[in-house]
């Protein structure tokens, strides 16, 4: 039988482990982020069965967002590192002479539900990408597809300023 104390020391053990963790919901797109020491883990799910999208910019444009797409298409998660060099026209960073900075993409499909996760350097290394450094504000952009094709338009497309 488990007590009180047992389940008191069980939720601080879970409230110490998770202290770090931030969410936010955008419309019905929840994104949440973890820092670790080199890194920040992002995870995301949208109520669709297309791509989801996870932006950076230090302003609230899509021109110069560093915007990692990611799709789940028969249990295979592929990911891309864009780099938004006008409106409608995202590039690749290998396209641009940079490399992708985004680290051990996933990602599940589930009930309608695409939900991914990946991680990224807190320190940048090029133009392309921003430092994620804890308590820097930016503009996350959060998007979704019905399709996971990376040129299909995004479903819902919306941009809030965060504190990491």
């Amino acid at each position: 039988m488990i007590n009180f104390k047992t389940v008191s020391f069980l939720l601080l053990i879970f409230i110490g482990s998770n202290s770090s963790a931030q969410e936010v919901q955008v419309e019905r797109m929840k994104v949440s982020w973890e820092h670790h020491e080199n890194y920040v883990t992002f995870t995301a799910s949208a109520p669709d069965d297309g791509w989801v999208a996870i932006g950076f910019n230090s302003k609230n444009d899509i021109v110069d967002t560093n915007l990692i797409m990611v799709a789940v298409s028969d249990d295979k998660t592929t990911a891309e590192d864009f780099y938004v060099v006008s409106a409608g026209n995202p590039k690749p960073v290998k396209a641009l002479g940079s490399k992708s900075q985004v680290i051990d993409p996933q990602g599940s499909e589930e009930n309608g539900i695409t939900t991914i996760t990946f991680s990224m350097p807190v320190v940048a290394f090029d133009n392309y990408h921003f430092d994620l450094s804890k308590g820097r504000k930016l503009w996350l952009i959060c998007a979704y597809s019905m399709e996971d094709e990376f040129d299909h338009h995004s479903r819902m497309r919306r941009h809030i300023e965060i504190t990491l």
